[in-house]
This record gives structure tokens, C-alpha cells and sequence, in this order.
């Protein structure tokens, strides 16, 4: 062991003093990874892009002092976007998603921290591994069902509605009608995340993919003007970041089933992604420091709180980002604190830059993380490890992308259950740790009854965790008939942290088992002929423990779950006598938006026909063009029509005056020239026409906008 891993580093302001240059250093490396990562998840979640941001922020300037784990980089996660977008959307979409989904973060996040303090951080065992695995692959295709289509340009708006099959079919259609430009920047960027792994140069290594992404991307896009000749969806918009934060929930969905149904799937699928990353970072501590899962959670629920309510996504320990940290050499929390900072430093003074990040290539960082958790290696790794492994995973990720996760996890979960009893596991020991403990004075005997399955791991942790360091410890299988792969691992690593206190441990009895492959973790069952004889049973001293549960632990759980949605619906009752105000200021928000939209779609269709003048395109963008100026002047009339305060006439009839001149000089002078044939005419009136004259008329209908969505906002606080 060499010396620095012979003594842990210290913790708190020591160990702030003692390990500086290091956290320092990896914090900063984190933070060039995580900034693009957060902008993506966070556009890829339906959230404001910064808001991902936000998320790293608090995950690192705040949870830092409270997590109960050293080396993992809280922030925002991929696992979860699918869960996050299908909040926002079936929450209403939109601003309104946003904030109704913000209520279902913070619901879910006060659970989370009640579970950590319930020391509820066992329950992440419940899940099976394939399961989780198959979970976690379905997100990977999903996200890469969605993000495909952004790297090659397409409109976001045109793919609202569709689910991943329905994304994974429009993918041809996508590709026939790449934004090549956008397209372009988007392979690039693929082609270095996919490419850099290769590169055995010491100094390249160092750097993050995604740093180098956008040192390649940001430049790309401002050299090839994508400002004025690409619409508003190639690049990140982050707009008044600082005004956005600040009290943001609304709670008025509490009482709605959708409200409920995604407070469940946040709770479950966000803790356990983070508890399973905590064991993972733990593994590749070089000191194999333990963490504390249920402080961690309490933790990340905390985090979860602050994010919530200042308008942030949900934040895990994030596997990827806390892996890069053990790799760059972070030593304590003061690593994920530093990354924190950086953030906020980057908020404070890097917008305009980061305002110049094509979608794309968070599309390409978005499309290689889903690679990751869907890669075909995981697939083979799976079925290596068994079968039956293989058939849960595959269920697990068909029910998920038919469905949504909770479904999935819930096929997964029961395909598990079948398989366990098709293979000879008693149904009274699927949920209840069945064993014998005998203690002599330096020796264990702990006979396994039944099963050790998934679904009572719990239980026999709690066995296993009460054996006394530096002793013997005899482990016989002799008198079970299953043991599933989840207690396999938990086996060995039982092994390996006993032995390393100075305990012996002895497995005997699996000479009677059948593995169901040759991996040495693999599950397995009583040969056939072989029934192994069962005796009575003597449970170890202490507490009654219903699958690592005390009683006590277990009636306070279900009393606040029973008791939260009581104790937060009147928060919803003082908020519905507003939503007949709110719809009235809907309308005219819905309808400055459209104008919004229709302006930017025919500066790109005058845009796209100069790159592509063919007699098809200019029939058919000009066409296009015409159609939209019809809908906007009959899409005016009726927002006219609505009760406009003072303020709100004036900005309108100030817009009116400009687009009127806009149209009049520059749009439909254009029109005229494209059908000509004349681009080069064309082209000197977007540069001495559109372009100037549209810089009044998009700062109007925004101004609009942005005095629509105040209103809207008001209307719902007051």
C-alpha cells in the first residue's frame, strides 16, 4: 500500500488545509465537465438550460457540508430526464409545467429526507441489478430517441407529442431533412466524445470530451454567424439567469393523480440511482472509505429542497462526474464543493458565452451518455452473467419505452419475482431473511435458509452487519435452495471488507448449487435431486427486523406518507380560485408566443433558400413564408381583440408599426426576388433589410412576450 493510502485524508477545514491543491484542481476539471452536461440535461428535461446549472450549484456549494459520501459530485442526472420531461409535459408544458413540476421536487424531496433519517438507505437493495440496469438502458434509448433529432437540427417544437417509438420512426424523416450547418457541428462533436477515449496522449486525456467539444463547436457556430442565419433553437438561450431564481413551486397540481405518480418515480428512481452511485464511487475510493448511505440521501433531499424551490431539476451523486473526480485526483467533499464554485463563477460572468453553445453539441454529449448506459457491452455483460439476468434487463427496458419507468421497473421487478419462483424459491422466504446464527467465542456459524434473493437482502444485511470484527466467520448454503446474483455481490463484497478487518470468512455448501453461468457472480440454484434439509430456525438477538425495518422505523414511514399529502393540500386549495385568472392571461401569452415562433420561421425559410436555391425550395419557402405572414396578421387581430392594460398597447402598437415596415420593405421584397431567381438581390435585402430591420421587431414581440409571462406569473402569486 503506498503512504498516501496508508492514512485517510482528514476531513473538514484540516482537511480543506491538507488536501487543497488536489479537491482544487479536480473541482475545476469536474466543473468544465458537468457546465455543458447540466446546460443539456436540463434543455433535455423541459427546465430552463441554466437551471441544470443551478442544480450543480447547490448539489456543490451546499451539500458539500452535509453529504455523508467523500468523492461523489452531486448535480443534476440523465437517468432522471425522462422523468422530468414527462412531468413538465403532462403538468401542462411550458412555464406552467415548470413550476407545477417544481411542487412535485420539493414534495419528493422533504420524503427523501424523512427516508434518510428513517435510515431508509438499505432500500435501494430491494431492486433488483437487472432490473435497475434495464431501467437505466431504456433512458439511454430514450434520450437518444430525442436528441437525434436535435443534433440534426430539427425543430424541437415538431417533435411535441411523440413517444420514444414515435421518435425512433421519425429518425429517417429527421436525416432526410437535416439543418446541415447544425447537423454538421453535432457529427463533429459526436465524432470527439466517441473518439477521445482512443487518444493515448497523456495531456488530451486530462481535458474533458465535452471541454473540447465546445472549444471546437462555440467557435464553429459564431465563424458560420449562426446568430442571424439559423433559428433561435441552435443555441443555448439563457436570458436574465439571476432574475429567474427565486421562489418558484406552485403546488396546485397536489391533489392530481399525475402530481403523485411523479413525486413516486423522483423519490424512487432518483434516490436509488444515487445510492447505487455512492456504492459504486465508494469501490473506487483509494482508501475505501465507507459512506454514510442514509446521511447521503438525507443529503441529496436536502439539496433536492433548495433546488426545488429556487426553480432547479431534482440532483443525484452523479455517476459519471464523481468517477472523473476519483480519476483527476479529488480527495474530499471540498472537491464537489469547488465544482460548485466554479459554477457559480461561470453564471456570474460567462453567459454571453455560454449563449453561443450550439444545441447540438449538448445534443452529442446528451446522445454519448445515453450510449453509455445502452451500450451493446452491457447487453453481453448482462446475459454473461446469466440468462435469467438477460430476460429481466430486456423486459425491464421494453416496458419502459412501451410505458413510462415506474412500469418498467415494476415489470422488471415482477419478471424477477417469477423467475425466483420457477426456480425453486419458497414463497415464504421471498420477502423474510431466514437463517441460523450460532456464536462461539471467536466463530460464527450463519446457515442460509430458503432463499437469499433480491427481495429479503435487507434482512440479511442486518444479520451480517451485527457479526463482530476480527472473528471467524463460517457461511454455509447447505439448507438453502436459491441465491440470486444481487446477493452474490453483496456477498463478495462482505468478503473482501471482513477480511480486510482482519476476519476470516468460509463459504461452504454451494457444491450442491447449479450456477446459471460460469461468471463468479452468478446466480444459482439447488441441483436437481438435491433438497436440502430445513431445521428450525433461531434469528439473531435484537429488535424484530421485517426486511431491515424495525417496527417502529416502519410505522413512522407509513404514518408520513399517509399524513404529507393532508398536511400540503391546503397549500393548493388558497391557489384555485386563481385558475380561472390565470386561463384569461393564457390566451394572449399563447398568442404573442405564436407571432414569436412564425417571425422566426420565415427568417429561416428566407435564410434556408438562399443556402439551397433550388426552383423546389423557393416554391415552397416562399409559399411558406406568404402563409405565415396571413397567420400572424389573423393571429394580431384576435390578441388585439383581448383587454390590453396601457403598458401592453402601447409596446403592441409600437411592434405593429415595425413589423408593418419589416414586412412591407424587407419580407416580402425578398419574396418577390427569391421567385425571380434573383438571390444575389436577395441576399443584399436580408443583409441591408432583414436583418436590421428585424432587430426592432424581435426585441417588440420578446418584450411582448416576456410582459405576457410577468403577467401570467402575477396573476398565480398573488
Amino acid at each position: 500500500m503506498s503512504s498516501i493510502q496508508s492514512s485517510f485524508p482528514k476531513e473538514g477545514i484540516a482537511g480543506l488545509k491538507e488536501n487543497f491543491r488536489f479537491d482544487f484542481i479536480s473541482g475545476f476539471l469536474v466543473f468544465l465537465l458537468a457546465l455543458p452536461l447540466s446546460l443539456g440535461i436540463a434543455k433535455a428535461s423541459e427546465f430552463p438550460p441554466a437551471m441544470g446549472v443551478l442544480t450543480a450549484m447547490i448539489g456543490g456549494l451546499f451539500v458539500s457540508f452535509f453529504a455523508g459520501s467523500r468523492l461523489t459530485i452531486k448535480g443534476p442526472a440523465a437517468g432522471l430526464i425522462t422523468i422530468c420531461a414527462g412531468c413538465v409535459t403532462e403538468l401542462g408544458g411550458g412555464p406552467e409545467g415548470w413550476h407545477l413540476a417544481l411542487g412535485v421536487i420539493v414534495v419528493a424531496s422533504w420524503i427523501q429526507i424523512i427516508l434518510g433519517f428513517l435510515k431508509a438507505g438499505s432500500l435501494s437493495d430491494f431492486i433488483p441489478h437487472s432490473a435497475v440496469h434495464g431501467m437505466l438502458a431504456a433512458i439511454g434509448i430514450i434520450i437518444f430517441s430525442k436528441q437525434i433529432h436535435i443534433l440534426l437540427g430539427i425543430d424541437p417544437s415538431t417533435l411535441k407529442g411523440l413517444d420514444p417509438i414515435g421518435l425512433l420512426e421519425r429518425i429517417p424523416d429527421s436525416v432526410m431533412h437535416a439543418n446541415q450547418p447544425i447537423a454538421i457541428i453535432g457529427m463533429i462533436s459526436l465524432i470527439i466524445l466517441f473518439g477521445m477515449p482512443k487518444i493515448k496522449i497523456n495531456f488530451l486525456k486530462k481535458i474533458p470530451a465535452p471541454m473540447i467539444v465546445l472549444l471546437i463547436a462555440i467557435p464553429a457556430a459564431f465563424m458560420l454567424d449562426f446568430n442571424t442565419t439559423q433559428p433561435a433553437h441552435a443555441l443555448v438561450h439563457i436570458g436574465n439567469f439571476w432574475a429567474s431564481v427565486g421562489y418558484n413551486p406552485d403546488f396546485s397540481a397536489i391533489t392530481t393523480f399525475v402530481f403523485w405518480k411523479y413525486v413516486f418515480m423522483l423519490l424512487a428512481v432518483g434516490s436509488l440511482e444515487s445510492l447505487l452511485t455512492v456504492k459504486a464511487v465508494d469501490g473506487l475510493d483509494p482508501w475505501k472509505r465507507q459512506s454514510d448511505f442514509n446521511k447521503d440521501l438525507a443529503a441529496v433531499g436536502a439539496g433536492n429542497v433548495v433546488s426545488g424551490l429556487l426553480g432547479g431539476l431534482p440532483m443525484i451523486s452523479e455517476v459519471a462526474r464523481s468517477s472523473a473526480n476519483v480519476r483527476f485526483g479529488g480527495r474530499t467533499v471540498w472537491a464537489n464543493f469547488f465544482h460548485g464554485f466554479f459554477l457559480l463563477v461561470a453564471m456570474l460572468l460567462m453567459i454571453p458565452v455560454i449563449e453561443m453553445i450550439p444545441n447540438a453539441a449538448l445534443a452529442a454529449m446528451l446522445i454519448f451518455v445515453g450510449y453509455v448506459l445502452a451500450s451493446p457491452s452491457l447487453f453481453y455483460k448482462t446475459y454473461k452473467i446469466g440468462s435469467e439476468q438477460l430476460v429481466v434487463f430486456l423486459i425491464t427496458i421494453a416496458a419502459t419505452i412501451a410505458t413510462d419507468l415506474l412500469i418498467g421497473i415494476a415489470s422488471g421487478i415482477v419478471a424477477k419475482f417469477i423467475i425466483h419462483i420457477v426456480n425453486g424459491a419458497p414463497l415464504r422466504s421471498m420477502f423474510k431473511a431466514r437463517y441460523t446464527l450460532k456464536e462461539k467465542e471467536d466463530e460464527y456459524n450463519l446457515t442460509i435458509q430458503g432463499a437469499a434473493i433480491f427481495s429479503n437482502l435487507m434482512g440479511f444485511k442486518n444479520a451480517f452487519n451485527q457479526l463482530k470484527t476480527g472473528k471467524k466467520v463460517e457461511l454455509d448454503f447447505s439448507k438453502a435452495k436459491l441465491v440470486d446474483h444481487s446477493f452474490m455481490e453483496f456477498l463478495k463484497h462482505f468478503e473482501e471488507d471482513y477480511t480486510h478487518t482482519g476476519g476470516t470468512v468460509i463459504v461452504k455448501g454451494f457444491d450442491r448449487f447449479q450456477p446459471f453461468s460460469n461468471h463468479p457472480l452468478a446466480g444459482r440454484k439447488v441441483s436437481k435431486g438435491y433438497e436440502p434439509l430445513e431445521e428450525e430456525l433461531t434469528h439473531i438477538r435484537g429488535p424484530l427486523i421485517v426486511n431491515g425495518f424495525g417496527r417502529v422505523q416502519l410505522a413512522l414511514l407509513f404514518g408520513m406518507l399517509c399524513a404529507l399529502p393532508l398536511l400540503i393540500v391546503g397549500m393548493s386549495k388558497t391557489e384555485q380560485g386563481l385558475k380561472v385568472a390565470q386561463q384569461d392571461r393564457t390566451i394572449p401569452l399563447e398568442q404573442v408566443a405564436h407571432i414569436e415562433v412564425l417571425l422566426l420561421e420565415n427568417r429561416l425559410a428566407v435564410a434556408s433558400t438562399l443556402v439551397t436555391p433550388t426552383p423546389e425550395v423557393i416554391s415552397h419557402n416562399t409559399a411558406q413564408v406568404e402563409e405565415n405572414i396571413a397567420e400572424i396578421e389573423k393571429t394580431w387581430d384576435a390578441y388585439m381583440a383581448n383587454h390590453l392594460t396601457p403598458a401592453e398597447r402601447t409596446l403592441a402598437e409600437k411592434f405593429a408599426a415595425n413589423r408593418n415596415r419589416f414586412v412591407n420593405e424587407a419580407l416580402k421584397p425578398a419574396v418577390v426576388a427569391l421567385r425571380a431567381d434573383d438571390v444575389r438581390e436577395a441576399n443584399n435585402i436580408v443583409v441591408r433589410k432583414i436583418r436590421p430591420l428585424y432587430h426592432s421587431v424581435g426585441e417588440d414581440i420578446h418584450a411582448l412576450v416576456k410582459l405576457q409571462q410577468e403577467d401570467f406569473l402575477a396573476h398565480r402569486k398573488i
